[in-house]
């Protein structure tokens, strides 16, 4: 804006100092034709006198003009049939007359020296007078006058401006940083971020307008709390109850990303007394997630019902998984049946993370077999496998939340350090181990969030004395 101002104020400037240019050379055509009038008929009465009167008289008004504020001014006559020219400033010649003559008929191209003055004339029955002064005068006053007017347009413009900005900022720009302040308040999650604007019509309506927002996305955002907080309180009452199962110790680690997650845990008491744990994990997080991993739940929990068979409970799953899930949502899952008669695990993979497995005090090992994840392909048969334990065996199952969680260094906490925790924890019971984990992701991620869903189950098998022991201490 100011500089279109700036673009409008020059060029009325420059077409203003033109026209005064014009206008003033015209004043001074017409004064110097006067001035050549009165000399004409001064010379007139003069001549009779005698024959030198005319030259006199001409040299001695030449003579008269004050050479600062009439540079240039040269007189000349053509007076019955002679040539006159005043000869006190030195200028006379032939060549000045035909340059006066040619300036004052307009002919300026016919003489270099006629561009550069400005000519007055009278034409009588004794002869013709020319008055000539410096067109360069005339320049130089109408330039005085542009830089003067320039100055006050500068002056005036600059408090014009100084105004102007003073009350746009009072009524527009104030408003509008308060309003950006504002809208970065709620896009940073302060949904109670409210603006008071006090303006033009047209800002005070848009502040209206934003509170109004405000307020609509602070009553949307406590509903979806309230929705969220009872989807995290039915998604808690999911998780199995701690109930006492003989010869088996299990603890766990159960850290949602958000609110609510698609990871899913589960301890299943089958009817031959023997135990199934289940950890699955959902493709992405939040409420879809959560979902997904509530029909897992209960499709595992129907499936073990007809079968004690880690495959063909994972096989029935699938079946049923691929048919009420979006398509999208795969999911990995691994089954583990701990029979503690016989002292043996069978277990089953759906492209879940490797199960640890620590025998007493030997090194740790991974239950390596692992098939296709859930809700690819309807028809997929699982296989099983299984592994002989004895008492002190320790089971962990976990979540890519565990093994992919991140420190500030982008680094990973990775199954090395999972398989370092538990070499770690000899001689814990597995709520010990658990605590451990906690304390380990906990001071890996250095306050980094986690992005994933996190985790952990632990199986210890104990002897009956040995769960009575760490009861009684």
């Amino acid at each position: 804006m100011n500089s279109f101002l700036l673009i409008m104020i020059s060029g009325f400037l420059v077409v203003d100092h033109r026209l005064r240019v014009r206008r003033e050379v015209g004043q001074t055509r017409v004064a110097l034709a006067e001035e050549a009038k009165t000399l004409y008929e001064s010379a007139v009465a003069v001549e009779g006198e005698n024959s030198d009167a005319v030259q006199k008289l001409v040299d001695s008004v030449c003579a008269r003009m004050n050479s600062d504020e009439s540079p240039g001014h040269h007189i000349a006559l053509q007076w019955r049939g002679e040539l006159l020219q005043a000869k006190s400033h030195g200028r006379s010649s032939p060549e000045m007359f035909d340059a006066m003559m040619a300036a004052a008929h307009g002919h300026v191209d016919a003489e270099p020296m006629a561009e550069a003055m400005v000519v007055g004339a009278f034409q009588g029955p004794a002869g013709q007078v020319l008055v000539s002064e410096q067109r360069s005068n005339i320049l130089a006053v109408a330039r005085e006058a542009l830089i003067r007017q320039m100055i006050a347009v500068f002056l005036a413009g600059s408090l014009a401006a100084f105004l102007v900005n003073l009350v746009l900022r009072k009524i527009v720009t104030k408003p509008i940083r308060r309003l950006v302040t504002s809208l970065q308040s709620v896009g940073d999650g302060n949904l109670e971020s409210r603006v008071d604007v006090h303006s033009c019509r047209e800002l005070t309506y848009l502040g209206e307008q934003f509170n109004d927002m405000a307020a609509k996305l602070d009553a949307a955002e406590r509903d979806r709390r309230i929705h969220m907080s009872k989807a995290k309180a039915i998604q808690q009452n999911l998780r199995p109850s701690s109930e006492v199962i003989p010869g088996l110790n299990i603890a766990e680690l159960f850290e949602p990303a958000e609110d609510v997650g698609g990871d899913y845990y589960d301890v299943i008491r089958l009817n031959d007394n023997s135990t199934l744990l289940c950890i699955a994990d959902v493709c992405g997080h939040g409420v879809p997630a959560a979902m997904a991993a509530t029909l897992l739940k209960a499709f595992v929990a129907e499936a073990a019902k007809q079968s004690r068979h880690p495959a063909e409970i994972l096989t029935r799953v699938n079946q049923q998984y691929h048919e009420y899930v979006m398509l999208g949502y795969f999911a990995t899952m691994v089954l583990v049946r701990i029979d503690m008669a016989e002292k043996q695990l069978v277990y089953a993979n759906a492209g879940h993370e490797l199960p640890f497995l620590q025998c007493g005090q030997e090194p740790v090992q991974r239950l390596d077999h692992r098939d296709l994840i859930l809700g690819v392909e309807e028809d997929t048969t699982y296989e099983e496998s299984r592994r002989s334990i004895c008492s002190g065996t320790k089971l962990v199952l976990v979540s890519d939340g565990v093994t992919e969680a991140f420190n500030p260094d982008d680094e990973q906490f990775g199954t090395e350090r999972v398989t370092d925790t538990i070499e770690q924890a000899i001689g814990e019971n597995a709520s010990e181990l658990v605590q451990r984990f906690a304390k380990a992701l906990g001071s890996f991620r250095n306050d980094r969030d986690a992005f994933d869903d996190t985790t952990l189950v632990v199986a210890e098998l104990v002897e009956e004395d040995d769960r009575l022991n760490e009861s009684e201490s």
